[in-house]
């Protein structure tokens, strides 16, 4: 039986791994370039989206003026003004605006750096010189590169968990067919082909022209500001306030006039919207400048003060925000606050958990509400060290598309690594896991509680009582690998000519007793709902902070705990889903699967 088109091998170390057999690109019928032919790109700027790699036309105005040939290799233009250019051993990104029919600028953040001039375009060929102000000028002809649709869609059609629900990644539809070049025509650029075989239902699956992204988003790994807030719309409109939620230490902000609380309804002296919130917060800018306000009698307003702030570049924030004992009555209970499920982390992790047990604590409260997901394996670890007495049981179950759980399903022997995680008492490196032995746990949660926070719950569920304080989780019960690449070999080679990596949803995550339908989010027990209040959200760890407050009083047996706390004059509602938390949202199992051959 034939499942795959071709053998793949999925390691899953750092991330997980999928191989691609190497194969010709294939490109669409091509023509070169007329002479007498000169699109305007400026009245149709379609002509240059896609990816094009790029040879060198040897003229001796290029090096006139500067003595540097820019050997460029490619050149992607994409459909959100974004350009990525390889050139003299280096790649960088940044914005492109077409200036008129012919001519393109192109800039780094607001800084103009070089220009595209020349450009004339025949279907999948162009023509066109570079100039990098300063450093480089050349002239070159371009082809389309299609080799990246290629890849998506194989790894689509593969490993997909919708793959049978979407007719374009039908067998039939494979590349070399005719179906494949009518399927590819009206995307030249890689990101808008993938969106286009995406599920109605995937909120999630996302490609990336840069796989060093993807990478550093496991570890943690950002240009950062210090500054953690949610986004939330109000007011009748597309109206957007952020709340600051915490700062991160040796940060920029840490050093500001800001602090968890706070409100900003502007940047730069934009009032932020739906329209302009990516780009003026998640924007290349390093730099910006938070306009604050005040929420009176639930009214926002602007109050005049103005916060300067910079992201640090690959900033490493630590996911163990806050560790403490509470001495509660004759009790002690631990408290964790963990931010994220984030690479490299886990033996610091176990360490809190060690001085827990010195402790001897009686109770642990784990704070996930604003902790948007990460590796499994971290979550199996966790769920070890507030256990320990279900080693080697079923944790989580990976249900995979159709076709591939047939095929897992008949070689459970050989395939169990595909199949799920189990609890352990061990790290990666070998540590013994410190576990507690619970019987019982307090989980705080939000809406931004999403994805390896919820697998904690629902695979602790079946096994000992998950006590769930706060807000509805978020209601991502899908992964994925972390990366999946265009690998050449089984030897993990990645594709020389492209950088893209894809993060698609390939499994739901199950527990133990096949449970997954938690798309809606996993729900508080009656008494215990509680939404944060933006105008009271307290001090994180302090005993008088409502949600620890609210798990405290239930440890402590107090029935009158939920009395005690009137519903929100401005619950945290509405938020949306930013990039940030979107990236977030990782499931991603670390360990090497088995080679799977079945032709």
């Amino acid at each position: 039986m034939k499942i795959l088109r071709h053998p793949i091998l999925i390691v899953l170390s750092v991330i997980l791994w999928t191989a691609c057999a190497k194969e010709e690109p294939t490109t669409a019928e091509t023509n070169p370039v007329s002479e007498n032919l000169l699109p305007n790109i400026e009245e149709d700027p379609n002509l240059v989206l896609g990816s094009w790699n790029l040879t060198t036309v040897n003229s001796a105005s290029d090096t006139q003026t500067i003595g540097t040939a820019c050997e460029a290799t490619n050149i992607h233009f994409l459909e959100d003004n974004a350009f990525y250019l390889n050139y003299l051993d280096k790649r960088i990104k940044g914005s492109y605006e077409i200036i008129d029919s012919v001519s393109i600028n192109l800039s780094s953040g607001t800084n103009l750096i070089g220009s595209v001039n020349q450009v004339m375009v025949d279907g999948n060929t162009l023509n066109l010189n570079i100039d990098i102000d300063g450093a480089c000028a050349s002239t070159y002809n371009g082809e389309r590169y299609f080799r990246i649709h290629q890849f998506i869609w194989e790894s689509l059609n593969e490993l997909y968990l919708w793959q049978e629900e979407v007719p374009a990644l039908n067998n039939s539809n494979a590349p070399g067919s005719a179906a494949y070049s009518q399927l590819i025509q009206p995307y030249p650029e890689p990101e808008s082909f993938f969106e286009s075989l995406k599920h109605e239902d995937d909120k999630y699956s996302i490609i990336q022209s840069n796989y060093v992204d993807l990478e550093n988003s496991i570890k943690g790994i950002d240009a950062n500001n210090g500054v953690n807030f949610i986004l939330s719309r109000y007011g009748g409109d597309d109206d957007i306030l952020g709340v600051v939620t915490y700062i991160l230490p040796e940060s920029d902000a840490a050093d500001k006039d800001i602090q968890r609380g706070d409100v900003f309804i502007g940047v730069n002296g934009q009032s932020l919207n739906m329209s302009n919130y990516r780009a003026l917060l998640y924007g290349d800018n390093l730099d910006y400048t938070l306009n604050m306000a005040d929420i009176n009698n639930n009214v926002i307003s602007s109050n005049g003060k103005n916060i300067p702030l910079t992201k640090t570049e690959n900033f490493q924030s630590n996911p163990i925000h806050i560790h403490k004992v509470i001495e509660l009555g004759g009790s002690k209970v631990g408290y964790l606050m963990y931010n994220q499920f984030a690479d490299g982390f886990d033996n610091a992790l176990n360490d809190v958990f060690a001085d827990f047990k010195t402790e001897q604590v009686n109770e642990v409260v784990i704070d996930l509400r604003y902790n948007g997901g990460g590796l499994t394996r971290s979550a199996v670890n966790l769920a070890g060290m507030i256990t320990g007495q279900f080693d080697g049981q079923v944790f989580s179950k990976y249900i995979w598309n159709t076709k591939l759980m047939e095929f897992l399903n008949q070689n459970k022997e050989s395939y169990a690594s595909w199949l799920g995680e189990n609890f352990t008492n061990v790290l990666r490196d070998g540590t013994a896991i410190n576990s507690l032995n619970l019987n019982r746990v307090y989980v705080i949660t939000s809406n931004r509680s999403a994805s390896s926070s919820e697998l904690v719950i629902n695979g602790l569920a079946p096994y000992i009582d998950v006590v769930q304080v706060g807000d509805n989780t978020y209601g991502k019960n899908v992964g994925g690998p972390s990366a999946v690449y265009d690998y050449i070999d089984n030897n993990r080679t990645k594709n020389p000519d492209h950088t893209y990596a894809m993060y698609p949803m390939t499994f739901f995550s199950a527990n133990n007793q096949d449970f997954y339908d938690y798309a809606d989010g996993l729900s508080p027990q009656q008494g215990l709902l509680l939404k944060e209040d933006l105008t009271n959200l307290g001090v994180l760890g302090d005993v008088t902070e409502p949600l620890l407050s609210l798990a405290l009083n239930h440890i402590s047996g107090n029935t009158a705990a939920r009395s005690d706390f009137s519903y929100p004059n401005f619950p945290l509602e509405n938020t949306v889903d930013d990039p940030h938390f979107l990236r977030d949202q990782l499931i991603t199992s670390l360990k090497e699967f088995s080679l799977i051959d079945l032709d």
